[in-house]
């Protein structure tokens, strides 16, 4: 038999916040942050491969993932932040600044990653391309968690039934 899971109860979560960046009501963030969780958490496994394998293939892999999970987790973060300050009521939540903060970090270690890869990505895997993706790969983690939190818990950023939605500031009461 199978477990159905448990839906959110007034408890858990009493309303939901709608993504300003959105297409049809669907919120675009979390539409593009899987590529880049993606692409950056895969490193440290390249990055592990080259050392085991001694193929210059993954190292060459790592790299790309690097890059275009930083290119791609700019977009990202820009669509999110463009939420997160045209929005009051997200703002107010404690761990929606956690979660730019670690995100603004993930980015920064991504940058640092291709700084550091792109003259030689082969000489660049041991040691500080190994660590600079290892804590990445926790950065990532730690962010989406918090992510999670703001979707799940708050219910910011998704795609709720008119009757527990909260109005943004911009539009009139219902009357």
């Amino acid at each position: 038999m199978r477990k159905q899971l448990k839906q959110p109860t007034p408890r858990t979560r009493s309303h939901t916040v709608e993504s300003r960046m959105s297409i049809m009501h669907h919120p675009i963030h979390p539409m593009l942050v899987v590529y880049p969780v993606a692409l950056l958490s895969l490193v440290v496994v390249t990055d592990l491969l080259f050392l085991w394998a001694g193929d210059a293939f993954w190292a060459q892999v790592g790299y790309w993932l690097n890059a275009t999970g930083l290119g791609i987790g700019v977009i990202a973060g820009l669509v999110g932040m463009f939420d997160m300050f045209s929005l009051r009521v997200v703002r107010r939540h404690v761990s929606a600044w956690n979660h730019f903060i670690v995100a603004v970090m993930v980015l920064a270690m991504a940058a640092a990653g291709v700084w550091l890869r792109a003259p030689d990505a082969e000489a660049a895997v041991w040691p500080w391309g190994l660590l600079l993706s290892s804590v990445t790969f926790v950065l990532v983690m730690i962010a989406g968690w918090l992510g999670g939190t703001l979707s799940f818990r708050h219910g910011i950023g998704v795609y709720g039934d008119e009757q527990s939605r909260t109005p943004r500031e911009d539009e009139p009461p219902e009357e």
